[in-house]
Parts: structure tokens; sequence; C-alpha cells
């Protein structure tokens, strides 16, 4: 039986790595399991969190068994993007399997932070809907205030922290040799997938994959079309709740289809001028140090407008 993975797409959060891992499990010599984010290796992070679901694996046994099936030729991975953020994680995954290769794929932190503050709050876990208000709670969450009822984890509420790169990545080649590493840029790779895709592979030692034509872009920003009722179906009424009721009897979920008819893919609001040169300056000697430790120019030499298409992507 197979325990041990070959490979671990470690992070960052919203920075591309579901795309990544929905075109490596469909490599016909790769296999990843169904359950991304297992989240077996970051101790510190998710000690408290429910096992299960798509929360995290909480025995060894639960993780090793979930590579039981892999064909015996087969180049196995997994893909949970806490890894890199954890203080733990690295350590515990290398010493899993010396050998493992750590794929990391990193985006603009400013757009990153942005990306998972809107999916925290589409998915319930923020109770903060704008950018700027949620930044200035980072502190006062540590201190166990203003935090949300559904996600009470400060660590994975500082936005700042967990987009701050350097001491991560220096963490994670202090402990894993060079040659061991890929570093992707969000911005390259969906700008030329083709061609990242391929430097993928060529890192893992994997053949072309031969159906692989398209790179369809998973989890898109999402906004919604409503703000009144968005923040209506958030806290229904007690007239919508009892109708909520009887139509569950029928099988019908009218909550449900009124969000999803109120969402609607785009970028979210711009950020004040001023605000966002707080960001510029607050990222800014953090990626100046990711620059040397990766030994090329980030962001900065990029073109300042990326296609849109991108720039949806969340």
């Amino acid at each position: 039986m197979r325990t041990t993975p070959d490979f671990f797409i470690a992070g960052a959060l919203k920075c591309g790595t579901t795309s990544l891992w929905n075109y490596l499990r469909a490599h016909p010599a790769v296999f990843m399991p169904a359950n991304k984010e297992p989240n077996y290796f970051c101790s510190d992070l998710v000690a408290h969190w429910p096992h299960g679901g798509n929360f995290r694996v909480g025995t060894l046994a639960e993780y090793e068994a979930l590579f039981s099936t892999a064909p015996p030729q087969a180049l196995t991975g997994e893909a949970s993007v806490f890894y890199l953020y954890s203080k733990l994680a690295i350590g515990q995954l290398i010493a899993h399997n010396v050998n493992a290769k750590i794929i990391v794929m990193l985006r603009n932190p400013i757009e990153a932070a942005r990306s998972l503050h809107a999916f925290h709050w589409n998915n319930h876990l923020e109770n903060v809907r704008d950018f700027e208000q949620a930044w200035r709670l980072q502190e006062p969450r540590l201190e166990g205030q203003h935090l949300p009822p559904r996600w009470p984890y400060p660590q994975l509420l500082h936005y700042g922290a967990q987009y701050s790169y350097a001491p991560q990545v220096r963490r994670l080649l202090a402990q894993v040799p060079r040659k061991q590493c890929l570093f992707l840029l969000f911005e390259e790779f969906f700008a030329d997938p083709s061609h990242h895709f391929a430097r993928v592979l060529d890192f893992l030692g994997l053949p072309p994959d031969p159906g692989r034509t398209a790179f369809p872009l998973v989890n898109q920003t999402i906004g919604v079309r409503s703000l009144r009722l968005s923040r209506l179906l958030r806290q229904p009424p007690p007239a919508l709740l009892a109708l909520r009721h009887a139509a569950h009897a029928f099988g019908f979920h009218p909550v449900r289809a009124l969000k999803l008819l109120n969402r609607v893919a785009g970028e979210g609001p711009p950020l004040r001028e001023a605000f966002r040169a707080e960001l510029d300056e607050y990222f800014s000697v953090d990626v100046a140090e990711l620059e040397q430790l990766l030994g090329r120019k980030l962001w900065s030499s990029l073109p300042a407008a990326v296609p849109s298409v991108i720039r949806e992507l969340n």
C-alpha cells in the first residue's frame, strides 16, 4: 500500500492551487486523493479544527488510507495550502518523506489577501464584509475579539501574516533542498498555463499529459449582485425562515437558490488609494526579502495591467 506522497502542493492560499490540483490529478500517471486539504501535517494551525470533511485528517492511519488505492506506478501527491504558513508542517512532511518535492504558488500579496477575505466572507467564515475594516481587526482578533462565530481561528484571519511570504519560504528552504522546490507565480502561471504546467510536469519527472488541451479556471472571485439581498439572506426574517422550513419538505431550498441567483463572478470594489499605499508599504520589505530568497524580480517586474480573467480568479 502506498502511504508516502511523492510531492506536495504546499500553498499558498488563493494562489491558484486548486486549479493546479485539478490539472495534476487528471494526469494519467498521477494519483492525488479526492480530499484536497487533508492538512495532516499542520497541527499547530488545525489542532482544534473538526476532523473530516474539508477540514483535516486527524490520524496517521486516516492520512495513509488516502493513498491506499494509488496504482503501484503512479506518482502520488496531495495539496494542503496551509503547509507553507504552518511553522511545523514542512519539517513534519519532509520527515515523512525526505525526498518529497514541494510546489509553492505565490501571488501578489495584496490581491491574494483580498481574495482570501472575499472567500471567507462568501463562505460565512468572515463577518466583516469590508476588507479594509477586516484588515484593521487583525490584531484585536489575535486577542480573541471580533471573531466570526463560525470561524473562531484568529491565525487564519490574519491576512497580513498569511501573505508575508518571506519567513515561510525561508523556513521551507532551511529544511528542504532547493532542487526539491518549485516556485510558481500565480500571475505568470495563468497568463501562459500550458508553458508553466509543462514546467511542473518536468519538475516532477512526468511525461506530457496528452489529454490536457485546456486549463479551465477554478474558484473565480464571487461577488453579489445585491448587497441588501445578501444581508437579508445571512439573517433571514421569520417569514423567510418559515417558508424555508415548508419548502424543505418538498426538497426545495429557497435561501440557497436566492444566494446562487445573487452571486456574480468579478472583482471586489477598488481599494481606497491611501489604503492600497498602506498595503504596498506593509508588504514591501517582505517582497524585497522574498526576491533575494528566490533570486528573481517578483510583482514589481510584472505588467501593471494583467488580463481580466487573471484578476478575476479567486
